[in-house]
């Protein structure tokens, strides 16, 4: 089984930014816990776009992104951690960290940030496995990751000199 620990396990490889929107908030103009799996979604595949890719498998509206018919990434695990709420029309970075690539699944941490000063408002994960779904079966299963994904996804990860 090829593992690939993140040699930089402090770096992180991408941030994602937006404002919080109010259709997202409870009465109180705070945030709903369910909504930061969304955000940290969007976070990821914002970074695949930043890589060069898409992450549906039929392809894409945008261009020049490449993709991977007949591939997905669903979840297997998802948590998140809340420790300060967020509020409408704050502006939000959404920092992912590579916590392990393995062959075929992928670790991500997110932290959310208001203001770097500050300590995040929420801290989750995401595993994601790289699957093929079969026609004949109507059945998913777990293959490696393209290695050309695996390039990238490495090269964003490399220590800082």
């Amino acid at each position: 089984m090829k593992t690939n620990p993140s040699p930089s396990p402090n770096k992180i490889v991408f941030r994602h930014r937006f404002r919080v929107p109010f259709a997202d908030t409870d009465l109180a103009g705070i945030v709903h816990f369910s909504n930061f799996f969304r955000y940290m979604e969007n976070a990821e595949h914002a970074f695949y776009r930043s890589l060069g890719y898409s992450v549906h498998p039929g392809g894409t509206a945008a261009k020049g992104l490449e993709s991977y018919p007949g591939i997905g990434w669903p979840r297997v695990s998802a948590t998140c951690d809340y420790r300060k709420p967020l509020r409408f029309e704050q502006e939000v970075d959404v920092a992912i960290r590579i916590v392990e690539r393995r062959s075929k699944t992928i670790e991500y941490e997110f932290q959310f940030l208001v203001d770097e000063a500050d300590e995040p408002v929420a801290v989750g994960s995401l595993t994601v496995i790289c699957v093929s779904f079969d026609e004949e079966s109507k059945r998913m299963r777990a293959v490696e990751i393209p290695e050309s994904i695996c390039q990238k996804i490495d090269s964003v990860r490399e220590p800082i000199h």
